[in-house]
């Protein structure tokens, strides 16, 4: 499996008609962009690879969008922070690439800490929950562990260090 493979399998998730419709989830919203992520060097790479087999024309096009400002807001825990260092206009600049956690974002996900299971869902998408059968959330834990793994495979099972967004959009 690679990377992309993990990707189209989250894209190719849905859920049913009526937690659709409830979802907040749509270009405009990007209450889930204002936060500053590091990603594994695997994403790292596969975003660096998108950016550099668009045209020329089109790599300055983004680059002009990312010379702006970046915005703030308060989050929902009430904390200022900027956006991404990819959002532009309430959009992302790199979403055909965007690195997992984008892509799951507004998700209803289950995951374990300890012996305890938990549920999270984006705030805004909360109506939704009732709407959700057992199949319609995701396994945060599996994802993260395929991930993992996938970074293990590519670094040759050397630990390397995450990579900021902002240090990557730096080198691009």
């Amino acid at each position: 499996m690679r990377v992309l493979d993990l990707y189209q399998k989250v894209s190719e998730f849905t859920v049913g008609p009526k937690a659709q419709a409830l979802s907040h989830c749509q270009k405009g919203c990007s209450r889930c962009c204002y936060v500053d992520l590091s990603v594994f060097q695997v994403e790292s790479n596969n975003i660096e690879s998108w950016f550099r087999s668009l045209s020329v024309e089109k790599q300055n096009s983004i680059r002009e969008k990312w010379k702006m400002p970046l915005n703030s807001t308060e989050t929902f825990h009430g904390v200022e922070t900027k956006s991404c260092v990819f959002l532009h206009e309430e959009a992302c600049t790199i979403y055909e690439a965007r690195p997992l956690i984008c892509r799951t974002q507004g998700l209803a996900m289950k995951f374990k800490d300890a012996a305890e299971e938990y549920l999270d869902i984006c705030p805004l998408n909360e109506e939704m929950l009732d709407e959700l059968t057992e199949k319609e959330v995701l396994n945060l834990d599996l994802l993260n562990m395929i991930l993992s793994q996938l970074e293990k495979v590519d670094a040759k099972n050397i630990s390397r260090e995450r990579v900021k967004l902002s240090d990557l959009r730096a080198r691009l």
